[in-house]
């Protein structure tokens, strides 16, 4: 936490806690205490002394036998039999009272706001210090960019959740909690699905990265998995009536979180083989194409529910989910013709450059200069240099020459075209309130 110590909002928030409980305990105790006598009726106490100079202290309810609790000398006086008066008369909690108590606790909190508030400041209070010690262990410490990309989601979510809570319900305090904490664990996962992400981009990148650091990703990636796939379980057995609203968040997720586990299984894979695996790149767009266009298509239908159920009116909110189902809905047809002019683009690139034949690459008996790897098969550009199909089409996403003599290669701004308009788009890097990516 930036502004505030993590250690001093620790101890402040424990201490105001405390004292919430003690005064939360001690009302409901005294209220407890009024109300018991006519459930569990006091009990009679006897004392009588006995030929052997002990006495026996016996106790009786109403409607049942006397019960010996003790023995001991006579050195009672009467202040120890006041004191044992007060001891016994003074209504004890019962064993099978527990239930009602706590019933009673929950019913309390409900009526005082102020406790409910201080109890949920703690809890958040818990969260930052599990998000920290995650953090410190799966990540180490951040890079700049990812401490501006985890801020950035962060708000972008608590906007957007703001505006579903005041679109969609009307809730009491009940409701607010239930929502309140769905919203925070599953954007707790979230946030961390997404850092695994960049991590991941970056790592990459990186040369010689331990595997240490690429087991603790792929660990961390795991563990949100099975936690988004819980509390979808949970979500159908408890919240059956809010199903669509509350899995959706569940389903994003899951998608997200999939999609990088695949590009990590992808990106290891490539590292264990031997030479170039000229399917990786496809396989890496295919997978981004069909997760983020099917994340798309639930936050499209999400707006649509949210907008059904919120009805249609003239108000800030109508205004801001409807200009999220434009972004929405551009960003979606966007992603379905860059995929077209993929298709385009990598035919006209198999048309156009021609490939390489084996003697060819022979008399070349050079390495692609774009992986530094050998190649079995090319594609020789007009200036006569050659590299993998799969380098040549990522090397013109951003750029436009030969990367060896710097020839210009895209004189057809068709194919420039939809090279550049192929790459792919993350669904939530969009102008609205949903932007976690």
């Amino acid at each position: 936490m930036p502004v505030l110590d993590l250690k001093l909002y620790t101890t402040i928030s424990v201490c105001v806690a405390l004292v919430a409980f003690l005064y939360s305990f001690n009302i409901l105790n005294l209220s407890f205490n009024t109300l018991l006598p006519q459930k569990w009726p006091w009990p009679h106490i006897t004392i009588t002394p006995n030929s052997v100079g002990d006495e026996t202290i016996e106790y009786q309810t109403p409607g049942s036998k006397a019960k010996e609790i003790d023995k001991g000398p006579i050195v009672a006086t009467s202040v120890f039999q006041n004191m044992l008066a007060e001891r016994y008369l003074t209504p004890a909690i019962p064993v099978g009272s527990m239930g009602p108590l706590l019933t009673s606790f929950f019913n309390f909190l409900q009526k005082e706001k102020i406790c409910v508030m201080i109890f949920t400041n703690l809890a958040y209070c818990f969260l930052f210090i599990l998000g920290r010690l995650t953090l410190k262990f799966f990540f180490g410490e951040l890079r700049v960019i990812e401490s501006q990309h985890m801020y950035d989601r962060l708000l972008n979510f608590l906007l957007f959740k703001v505006v579903f809570v005041g679109a969609i319900l009307e809730p009491n305090w009940e409701e607010l909690l239930i929502w309140t904490t769905w919203f925070t664990i599953l954007g707790f996962l979230r946030i961390f699905s997404m850092l695994c992400r960049d991590r991941f981009e970056y790592l990459t990148y990186s040369p010689n990265t331990p595997v240490q650091a690429h087991l603790r990703i792929l660990s961390l990636l795991i563990l949100i998995l099975v936690s988004d796939i819980f509390w979808f379980i949970m979500c159908i057995s408890i919240f059956r009536s809010m199903l669509l609203l509350l899995t959706f968040e569940c389903f994003t997720l899951f998608l997200d979180t999939v999609q990088t586990l695949i590009k990590y299984v992808i990106h290891l894979r490539d590292l264990s083989r031997q030479g170039v695996w000229e399917s990786r790149g496809l396989l890496l767009y295919y997978t981004e194409f069909v997760t983020d266009t099917l994340i798309l298509i639930a936050t499209l239908g999400h707006y649509l529910h949210i907008m059904l159920l919120h009805g249609i009116s003239f108000t800030l909110i109508n205004a801001v989910l409807f200009l999220n189902m434009r972004s929405v809905f551009n960003n979606l047809r966007k992603k379905i013709i860059a995929y077209r002019n993929y298709r385009k683009a990598i035919s006209n690139m198999q048309t156009q450059y021609p490939n390489a034949t084996d003697m060819e690459l022979n008399d070349y008996n050079d390495d692609c200069a774009i992986c530094r790897d050998s190649m079995t098969s090319a594609k020789r550009l007009p200036c006569g240099h050659m590299f993998h199909l799969e380098c040549l089409r990522s090397w013109l996403e951003h750029h436009g020459s030969c990367p060896t003599c710097r020839r210009p290669l895209l004189k057809d701004t068709t194919i420039k075209q939809n090279l550049l308009e192929h790459l792919h788009m993350d669904p939530f890097q969009q102008i609205n309130l949903e932007g976690l990516s």
